[in-house]
């Protein structure tokens, strides 16, 4: 008889959890699929719900021609009145509460906060300093969160939002069954509703100070919530009754779903159900939804501790399984008393292939708690990894009107734990090039470019800086250069020069003016709706290792033109003496460069001006049309810049 199937036998003559909800919804054709391609060990699993407490939802996701998605849910035995320990998936929703909060406040997510201690003698203060800069921050912590599932992490972020904001603002957004009470460390129910002071704090001054806080909420614990038949309590002493979970966290299988999906497709649930988050705080959730400790750099993991899978349950964490390079899962687990709790979100690349996947378990063959023998190795994960394996697969042969453009997904976990380095020119074996506009101040060529590029059907990419999209006058290229398809990303917010031009090495800038004038360039672009950002191209196209390596800090990835022409030298006019360059001149210099062996312009990023200074008369934008024709001509293909990088 296998072992996972005679473990199953020996579990159904445990203690039992919650029994299962009548009321509990299970779909015909999830419960089908699951069963005809199960194992006889997953089959006694099914067949028991009342045993396990399974619960599942598996979400199809399906694009229109403009890659827009909708979901149609699948259900088994899921009932929001069935009670599980959700355990750290309740770090999920406080990581996008968190940043919501900062975001209200105007403070960066990267700015040091320190927690002091307070009510009844529970010290709090932080000592963790394997942030990057040594010092803890919000976005240190929802790494960590995301990363390993640390819990010292989750407890500083409870005490930054507060257990009545944490409810409140969860129960405004349409969740009233969720309830989050305590902290992950021994602390009374009158200790979790007081929070301690937090102070942020950058090069010494006091950017926010919040005081100590206590809440006043009222939790409806009318219904009693009883698990196994023995517990051992605090003092390690066996309770020969049931564990009582009432005055605990609670959060629904489906709930957590909805959450998930709220932030990885905002548009798909109503504007009251959003998270108040900018296009860069999407993106550094994904990125560190999806990233595992091996590619973390700060903080660092012991990977024979922290494998690859330690926090990807479906498919992946049985047997501690490697993930493949071309699929991300972007997920949050939770694992206590027995219960085991996935909510997860699959991209494959490779295959064009995404869908959702919740669920959980509970395998306490002794039915009771805290002794810490649960057979989560022996059932649990191979439970993850069949019921995963059985929807992966199924979705892998799905028929769909339209493969799914992921690219938003790619470009977020694209390079992640990976050395920092600036990417100039794309894969020279194939014939492809991505044209490249950057603009500042000028925008004179903008009308006439997006002509061209609509009459000859090519799709380019525009870095613009943040003075560019705060120009009102600007506002209605910007505005079509997105309806007609084209890459729009950051060059900067104010177009500093950060490095000596003769000096290279010698920096202009601080890594705080850096940032903070790259974030006045997000929040320009946020106002027109646009994608978080993977690529930035840096302005005056002049850069050096600090700050190729501040880049890759904050999640992007740096890019510049491809040397070897002087399609760069659109910008000067006559009063600049030798640097001038007319439009003939410069055409020709890429028409030769095209004529190269054996590469030519494969690859290329060719790098022009959306306008010029007035004193140049003679416009190179002009000369855009024979250009297109020239590369057209001879079987190029004009790309958008994350296309050429990508490969796709």
């Amino acid at each position: 008889m296998p072992r996972l199937l005679f473990t199953v036998i020996l579990f159904l003559c445990g203690g039992l959890a919650v029994a299962q909800s009548r009321t509990s919804r299970t779909d015909k054709f999830l419960e089908e699929l699951l069963l005809k391609n199960a194992s006889p060990a997953l089959q006694h699993i099914l067949q028991y719900p009342d045993s396990f407490q399974v619960q599942l939802i598996y979400t199809q996701i399906n694009r229109d021609a403009q890659n827009r998605p909708t979901f149609k849910h699948y259900y088994y035995h899921v009932d929001g009145n069935t009670y599980f320990n959700p355990a750290s998936t309740v770090k999920m929703p406080l990581a996008f509460l968190a940043l919501e909060k900062l975001r209200r406040l105007g403070i960066d997510r990267n700015t040091p906060m320190f927690t002091d201690s307070a009510y009844g003698g529970q010290s709090a203060v932080a000592s963790d300093t394997s942030a990057a800069n040594g010092l803890p921050s919000i976005a240190h912590y929802i790494k960590k969160v995301f990363l390993v599932s640390d819990n010292d992490a989750y407890n500083r972020l409870y005490e930054f939002i507060g257990q009545q904001a944490i409810n409140e603002g969860l129960w405004a957004k349409g969740y009233p069954r969720m309830r989050i009470t305590r902290r992950f460390v021994p602390m009374t129910e009158e200790e979790n509703r007081h929070t301690n002071p937090v102070h942020f704090i950058r090069d010494g001054v006091h950017i926010y100070d919040q005081p100590a806080a206590v809440s006043t909420i009222q939790f409806d614990f009318s219904k009693p919530l009883l698990v196994g038949n023995a517990h051992y309590n605090k003092d390690e002493e066996l309770i020969k009754s049931p564990m009582d979970f009432t005055r605990h966290n609670n959060a629904p299988l489906e709930d957590l779903q909805q959450i998930m999906q709220s932030v990885l497709f905002p548009t798909s649930v109503p504007p009251s159900k959003r998270f108040d988050l900018s296009a860069d705080d999407y993106r550094f959730l994904y990125q560190y939804m999806a990233t595992l400790p091996f590619e973390s750099k700060f903080p660092n993991y012991d990977t024979t501790e922290f494998f690859d899978s330690y926090t990807k349950f479906f498919r992946f964490k049985a047997g501690q399984g490697k993930i493949p390079p071309y699929i991300r899962v972007f997920n949050k687990t939770g694992w206590s008393y027995g219960f085991l709790t996935d909510i997860a979100y699959f991209a494959d690349f490779k295959h064009k292939t995404e869908f959702m996947l919740s669920g959980n378990i509970y395998v306490n063959r002794d039915g009771t708690l805290n002794d810490d023998k649960y057979e989560y190795k022996e059932m649990g994960y191979p439970f993850f990894k069949e019921v995963g394996d059985i929807i992966y697969n199924y979705e892998l042969q799905r028929k769909r009107a339209y493969a799914p453009d992921l690219q938003l997904f790619e470009d977020a976990t694209a390079g992640v734990g990976k050395p920092a380095v600036a990417i100039t020119r794309g894969d020279t074996t194939k014939r492809r090039i991505a044209l490249v506009f950057t603009g500042h101040e000028f925008a004179d060529g903008g009308k006439h470019i997006a002509d061209v590029l609509k009459q000859h059907n090519v799709k380019a990419s525009f870095f613009l800086t943040g003075t560019f999209y705060e120009t009102p006058a600007f506002s209605p290229l910007i505005f079509r250069l997105k309806k007609e398809g084209h890459y729009l990303g950051p060059h900067s917010g104010h177009h500093l020069l950060y490095c000596d031009w003769t000096k290279r090495d010698s920096l202009l800038v601080t890594r705080r003016q850096f940032e903070d004038d790259l974030a006045l360039n997000y929040r320009a672009m946020e106002k027109y709706g646009l994608p978080a950002p993977h690529y930035f191209l840096p302005p005056y196209e002049w850069y050096n290792d600090s700050i190729v390596q501040w880049t890759g800090n904050l999640g992007l990835q740096l890019v510049n033109f491809t040397p070897g022409t002087r399609s760069t030298a659109d910008y000067t006019y006559p009063e600049m003496g030798k640097s001038y360059r007319d439009s003939k001149t410069i055409l020709q210099s890429v028409l030769d460069y095209a004529d190269q062996r054996p590469a030519g312009l494969n690859g290329f990023i060719l790098l022009l001006h959306t306008g010029t200074d007035p004193r140049r008369i003679d416009k190179f934008y002009f000369q855009l049309t024979k250009l297109i024709r020239y590369l057209q001509g001879n079987e190029y293909e004009i790309v958008t810049l994350p296309r050429l990088l990508s490969g796709q």
